[in-house]
């Protein structure tokens, strides 16, 4: 597995990844038309066009080529404001949970991110999300706080992770 920058070509590919990983992740959650609206719009081409030319912001994808071809198993989206690194995005195909390709790509983010000048990562996840709430605190991060967002009318809880770098 290799993890590098985003490109162009790579954006349908990362948001099929997200489609799937929201809809796995968030099954009992949200409905499978606000997943998809939110998909729409968070991973419009125009969007991820502005996010992956961006150099203030920082897009991987992790590239499997063990079929042969190389394939795009999961990916992540940061940035920084000042010293504050932000880990807005991660996500795994769901068929590849569980086998290291998250930490991999969080490894990587935070490396970058660091690069990038950021002395503290944060990241977001709905509260509702065990799978993605276990995953942060796994790798060290703390729940520093919480947050609302509103995805589908009703408001929701985030809670908010961090980690000195």
């Amino acid at each position: 597995m290799d993890i590098r920058e985003a490109t162009p070509d790579d954006i349908p590919t990362v948001r099929s990844v997200a489609r799937e990983s929201w809809l796995n992740a968030y099954a009992d959650v949200l409905p499978e038309s606000v997943v998809e609206d939110a998909v729409s719009a968070w991973y419009a081409d125009e969007t991820m066009t502005r996010i992956v030319g961006d150099d203030e912001q920082a897009c991987l994808v992790a590239v499997d080529d063990r079929s042969g071809a190389d394939e795009i198993v999961g990916f992540a989206h940061g940035a920084t404001d000042g010293d504050e690194g932000d880990l807005l995005r991660l996500y795994v195909h769901p068929d590849r949970w569980h086998e290291g390709i998250g930490t991999a790509l969080l490894d990587a983010m935070e490396d970058r991110l660091t690069e990038m000048g950021a002395d503290r990562v944060q990241a977001m996840v709905l509260a509702d999300n065990e799978m993605g709430n276990a995953f942060y605190e796994d790798r060290g991060f703390e729940k520093v706080g919480e947050a609302e967002t509103r995805l589908d009318g009703p408001t929701r809880t985030e809670n908010v992770y961090a980690k000195a770098s």
